[in-house]
C-alpha cells in the first residue's frame, strides 16, 4: 500500500513520484520514463495498468480525477500538471 505524501512534498518532486509509480506498474526502468513520455510509448501502458495507475496516483496524492482527468492521462506530463493543480486546492 502506497504512503500518501505530505503536502510540502508535492511541489518538491511530484515528476519522481509519478515517475516511480509508472515505472513500478509498467515493470520498465525509471531511466525510460520522461515528463515527455506519453502512454503510447510503453506497450505496457494497456487499459487495465493506465486504472491501476491512476488508483495508486489518487492513493499516494490523496486526490480523486474525475472521468474526464482519467481519459486525459495519456502522458506523463498531463499526470503531473493534473496533480499539481489539484493539490492546490
Amino acid at each position: 500500500m502506497l504512503s500518501p505524501v505530505s503536502e510540502k512534498e508535492y511541489s518538491v518532486d511530484t515528476f519522481e513520484e509519478i515517475r516511480t509509480i509508472i515505472s513500478a506498474n509498467l515493470n520498465v526502468p525509471a531511466d525510460k520514463i520522461h515528463p515527455d513520455s506519453k502512454a503510447s510509448d510503453f506497450s505496457e501502458w494497456d487499459s487495465l495498468r493506465h486504472l491501476v495507475l491512476v488508483m495508486d496516483i489518487e492513493q499516494k496524492f490523496d486526490v480523486k480525477f474525475s472521468f474526464a482527468e482519467i481519459a486525459g492521462f495519456d502522458s506523463v506530463e498531463k499526470i503531473v500538471s493534473i496533480i499539481q493543480e489539484r493539490v492546490k486546492t
